[in-house]
């Protein structure tokens, strides 16, 4: 049997098989459950920009300006120890 012969028989062998038909019902399921997981997911987005959005706007400059009062404070310690 050469190659040839055995991809043949191969090729009939596929050729029995039925097709598979989906079911609509499951589906219709499957396309609502992914709805709804992509509408969940879109919500979770939202609230994250909105956490990120908060953070960038009132915590970034607050950590910034504590840094600032802080490397002040310790300006004016070390210029009286030196001054002093």
């Amino acid at each position: 049997m050469t190659s040839w012969n055995a991809h043949d028989a191969c090729a009939d062998g596929l050729d029995r098989l039925t097709t598979l038909a989906p079911d609509p019902e499951r589906a219709e399921r499957l396309r609502e459950t992914c709805r709804a997981r992509l509408a969940r997911s879109r919500r979770r987005e939202a609230r994250a920009a909105v956490i990120i959005g908060f953070a960038w706007l009132v915590l970034g400059p607050g950590v910034v300006g504590a840094f600032c009062v802080f490397y002040a404070a310790m300006l004016i310690a070390t210029a009286l120890r030196v001054f002093h």
